[in-house]
């Protein structure tokens, strides 16, 4: 239990350490990092509850929270996840948990994030003419982002859990593309009065990446050289850029209230490499009965790095979810909603299932 304690406290002045480590002046950070879709939350249950689910990760969708909390989960479990994000952006996502008995447990994630068609239009460099194309037919480009998890996390005491996850991460635009591998790290402490648990996470710790690919092939051609002669050709060296490494923080307690009522208040610090902390609170009302469990979820996320922080509306969510038992098994639907200020209102549905 000491031991318990001291690297829950060496893991606390980490923390600190780091934020005073990589504190700059006001928003001097935003923008730097790439792969942004790993910062879009996966889940409805925890999207509703403000984000603030790094100490509650109890279901599947810890896969993506905080990998510590697939240790705690008992049956086999499987998210399904749709977002619509801003823009007519789309993002699916799933995820499976197998438990292993004293091995611990596994899981599996992908997430696939579709922003569409773009039309194309291509400058010459030789004519300075503008086309509709790419000089090969191709009207319209595509981009889109994949992250492919392997997820393991056990629990080292009746308390304390670890886990951790590799993934391989990937962003593609048009025929350039940027991917490497990246690590999560969670864990997850049971304290011991009453239901007051504290969750801890590293999220997308890895190596700087950098665009490569056709588009970013040159030739050089004289328009008086023979047709047949290909000239010189070289590759433009992108910039490389961070991931977005996160650090997380939270707690969470139950309320229980008989045997029908319980209520989760939550809350969690962030601390990133590309901006400012952020704040993340949230709360679950659950109503159980014999027909089916009722949730309604509300939760707030400050950002100062937001860029309409004084409406005060912004970043506010909400959700809802309905779970029913079907024999040995469970069936959880649930939507959240975010607003996002001058942006679209997003909306996200999610089927959880445990069997």
């Amino acid at each position: 239990m000491n031991k318990i304690k001291i690297i829950l406290v060496l893991s606390l002045v980490s923390l600190g350490l780091a934020s005073q480590g990589w504190a700059q002046p006001e928003y001097s950070n935003v923008g730097r990092a790439g792969l942004n879709f790993l910062k879009i939350g996966i889940g409805s249950r925890a999207i509703g509850m403000g984000g603030a689910f790094t100490a509650v990760a109890n279901d599947a969708s810890a896969l993506y929270w905080n990998p510590a909390g697939v240790a705690k989960l008992k049956k086999m479990e499987a998210i399904f996840s749709h977002t619509n994000w801003v823009l007519d952006i789309n993002q699916e996502y799933i995820g499976y948990v197998v438990p292993a008995g004293l091995m611990g447990n596994f899981g599996f994630s992908a997430s696939f994030l579709s922003m569409g068609d773009f039309e194309r239009t291509t400058i010459d460099d030789i004519t300075t003419t503008i086309r509709e194309d790419d000089g090969e037919g191709l009207s319209s480009f595509s981009a889109n982002d994949l992250a492919l998890g392997v997820t393991y996390a056990r629990n080292m005491t009746d308390k304390f859990s670890v886990g951790v996850t590799a993934k391989y991460v990937r962003e593609k635009i048009a025929e350039v593309s940027a991917g490497a591998m990246a690590l999560d790290v969670g864990t997850y402490y049971l304290t011991g009065y009453k239901t007051l648990r504290i969750g801890m996470a590293i999220l997308n710790y890895g190596p700087d990446v950098q665009f490569s690919g056709k588009d970013l092939q040159a030739e050089w051609v004289d328009v008086s050289w023979p047709s047949n002669y290909t000239g010189n050709s070289w590759e433009i060296l992108s910039t490389p850029f961070p991931m977005p490494l996160q650090f997380k923080m939270g707690v969470a307690y139950d309320f229980l209230f008989g045997q029908q009522h319980t209520l989760i208040a939550a809350a969690d610090l962030i601390h990133p490499n590309d901006g400012n902390e952020k704040v993340a609170v949230g709360t679950e009302y659950t109503w159980k009965n014999s027909l089916a469990n009722l949730s309604l979820r509300g939760g707030y996320k400050y950002d100062p790095d937001w860029y309409d922080t004084k409406s005060g509306a912004d970043n506010l969510n909400a959700g809802i979810g309905i779970g029913r038992k079907l024999g040995m098994s469970k069936v959880n639907v649930d939507y959240a909603y975010t607003n996002m200020g001058y942006l679209d209102n997003i909306h996200r549905f999610s089927l959880g299932l445990s069997f």
